[in-house]
């Protein structure tokens, strides 16, 4: 398959392309210096913003077929719903930002089931699998998924961080802490994958989403290419090129060229394939984009991880619009997770008094991802916001998946729960300062847990 660039080209449908993010992009197969059969493919939807990289699994027969299958799937499954990713462009509401994730999962899910059945009807093709990662531009937002040891980069500002992680042996090591990033060279099994397509049951997705800035890239590739770089080198070689004679498009394309001649001069042991996506324009002012990204990045919970684990965590959250007026929780309303204000304006009423308003960057219900119990008072939006929902379910998920993330939100949490701590016994000191100065009796305390058995 040969390399191919261009600022997006209208669809042969002559749908319009997306209204709100403009790219140009690059992309680049190669066999490499070792193999002598190409087993990774690539795919690009232009009208869609949508860019697929799939890797066959090496020693399997029919590699190069299930990541052929997987990328003509896949681009199938996005064409035939395009009215999904194009109703998000035009209207991007958090009910159709779950409609976009939901359609990459099932357009995952049925490549998988094609290369399954392809490999029952093909008993030559037996075991046949690929790995994969996709990534769609929409609604001002990039959605990435990926299942395997295919990546996804986010190149921005200078840094690139690694969006996805390895559905991988040596990966579920790091996410357990037995194992570092770094250990990876020297690993002997790291080329064990723990999901695939074509692998009955192994086909879920993981997911990242997040706001699209001008002049970000992205970059997806298979391990041909990632197993020789770090992220440093990603941003020093995949963030610039020489534009030459085409302006933009020529630097990335020369970007790709290069990342693809580094993978050969470091070994080409694998297949390369790499497609660079570089973001021209998006829908919004950029510096309130910048500014909606500070405010995630000051979150409490969001304290001391990195971009990428950020950017994960949130995907996980329930986004929640709010009108001036609109109720977010009731007192006495099961708690069952957090809150966290992005913009607007939270009110905190017990029995119809204000007690606190919570504005961007603060969060509600810290306690309630650690045990069961009724809000005691209730949030109402005292103008237009948006809130970030964190349940304690999806909480309890990621503390089982990763104990090293595990750790670091357990930590905020215990910095938080340990500042308000500090602040209530602050005010109870001046409150019984003043009681004392008036000859007066401090008032009594009475447990949160016995105001709930009383509303029982």
């Amino acid at each position: 398959m040969q390399g191919r660039t261009g600022e997006r080209p209208l669809s042969p449908s002559n749908h319009p392309p997306s209204q709100s993010v403009a790219v140009e992009f690059a992309s680049r197969t190669d066999v490499g210096r070792v193999r002598s059969r190409n087993e990774d493919n690539l795919a690009v939807v232009p009208e869609l913003n949508a860019f697929i990289v799939a890797d066959g699994m090496g020693g399997h027969k029919g590699g190069d077929e299930a990541s052929r299958q997987a990328c003509l799937a896949i681009e199938d499954y996005l064409r035939a719903r395009a009215s999904v990713v194009r109703g998000y462009d035009g209207d991007p509401r958090p009910v159709r930002r779950r409609e976009v994730v939901r359609l990459l999962q099932e357009a995952i899910r049925s490549a998988s089931e094609r290369i399954v059945l392809e490999a029952e009807v093909h008993p030559d093709r037996q075991g046949m699998a690929t790995t994969v990662v996709v990534a769609v531009l929409a609604g001002g937002r990039a959605f990435v998924a990926h299942v395997g040891d295919s990546r996804a980069y986010l190149l921005r500002d200078g840094d690139a961080d690694l969006l996805t992680e390895d559905h991988s042996l040596f990966f579920e090591l790091v996410r357990q802490g037995r194992l570092s990033r770094s250990a990876m060279s020297s690993f002997p099994y790291r080329n064990v994958v723990t999901r695939a397509l074509g692998i009955r049951g192994s086909a879920t997705a993981d997911i990242v989403d997040f706001d699209l800035w001008p002049r970000d890239r992205l970059l997806l590739c298979t391990d041909g290419l990632h197993s020789y770089l770090d992220e440093a080198m990603v941003a020093r070689m995949a963030g610039a090129g020489d534009p030459g004679a085409n302006g933009r498009a020529g630097r990335v394309r020369e970007a790709v060229r290069r990342l693809v001649d580094h993978a050969n001069e470091s070994g080409g042991n694998d297949n390369i394939t790499a497609i660079l996506i570089d973001v021209l324009r998006v829908s919004g002012d950029e510096a309130v984009l910048r500014a909606r990204g500070r405010v995630i990045a000051s979150l409490p919970i969001f304290a001391t991880l990195p971009l990428a684990d950020r950017m994960r965590l949130a995907s996980l959250c329930d986004p929640r619009i709010l009108e001036d007026g609109e109720v977010l929780f009731r007192e006495g309303d099961g708690a069952d997770g957090l809150y966290a204000v992005l913009e607007g304006e939270i009110e905190v009423r017990r029995g119809g008094d204000r007690i606190a308003a919570f504005g961007p960057g603060h969060e509600l219900g810290e306690m309630s991802l650690l045990e069961r119990h009724q809000r005691l008072v209730t949030g109402v939006a005292t103008r237009p916001s948006e809130v970030l929902f964190l349940s304690r379910a999806t909480f309890d998920a990621v503390i089982r998946r990763s104990p090293i993330l595990a750790s670091r939100l357990l930590a905020n949490l215990v910095r938080v729960l340990a500042h308000r701590l500090r602040d209530t016994n602050d005010e109870l000191a001046i409150l019984r300062a003043h009681c004392e100065s008036e000859g007066l009796a401090p008032p009594a305390l009475i447990p949160s847990d016995l105001l709930e058995e009383d509303r029982g």
